[in-house]
C-alpha cells in the first residue's frame, strides 16, 4: 500500500483544542457575569443611602426652619417619612452644646423599623441649630 503525502497542512482544530477554548471562554464569562452581578447590589445599596440621605437632610431642614420640633422632653423622636415611593424610619436626637442657643441634632435614617434597635442606621447626619430664647 502506497502513501500519499500531501504538501497541504492539516486545516481546523482537534477536539481537545476546541474543549480548551470553550474551557477558557467559560471562565472569562463567569468572571464578567460576577463583575456585573456585584456593579447591580453596589448600584442598588448607594441608591438607598442616596435616599436615606435626602430623608435626613429633608429632617434636618425641617428642623432648621422650626416646621419640625425635634427631642421633645426626652430629646429622642422616632418619626416616619415617604419618600419616592417607600417609607423611611428616622429618629432625631438633640443634645446641648456649650451655647444655650446652640443645640446639635442628630437625624438616624433606617430602610425598615426593625433596624432601628440595631446600632448600625444606613445614614447619620449631624447638624446644629440655632434657637432664640
Amino acid at each position: 500500500m502506497k502513501r500519499i503525502v500531501s504538501n497541504q497542512r492539516q486545516r481546523g482544530l482537534t477536539l481537545i483544542e476546541v474543549l480548551i477554548a470553550l474551557a477558557i471562554v467559560s471562565i472569562a464569562m463567569t468572571a464578567v457575569i460576577k463583575a456585573a452581578s456585584q456593579n447591580i447590589n453596589s448600584t442598588g445599596y448607594l441608591q438607598r443611602k442616596t435616599i436615606a440621605m435626602y430623608v435626613g437632610q429633608q429632617v434636618i431642614n425641617e428642623a432648621r426652619a422650626n416646621v419640625l420640633k425635634v427631642g421633645g422632653s426626652s430629646g429622642h423622636q422616632k418619626l416616619t417619612t415617604e419618600m419616592l415611593g417607600r417609607e423611611w424610619f428616622w429618629q432625631t436626637e438633640e443634645e446641648e452644646t456649650p451655647n444655650n442657643r446652640i443645640k446639635k441634632i442628630t437625624v438616624k435614617v433606617y430602610e425598615n423599623e426593625e433596624q432601628e434597635d440595631e446600632a448600625s442606621p444606613i445614614i447619620t447626619l449631624e447638624s446644629y441649630v440655632y434657637h432664640e430664647e
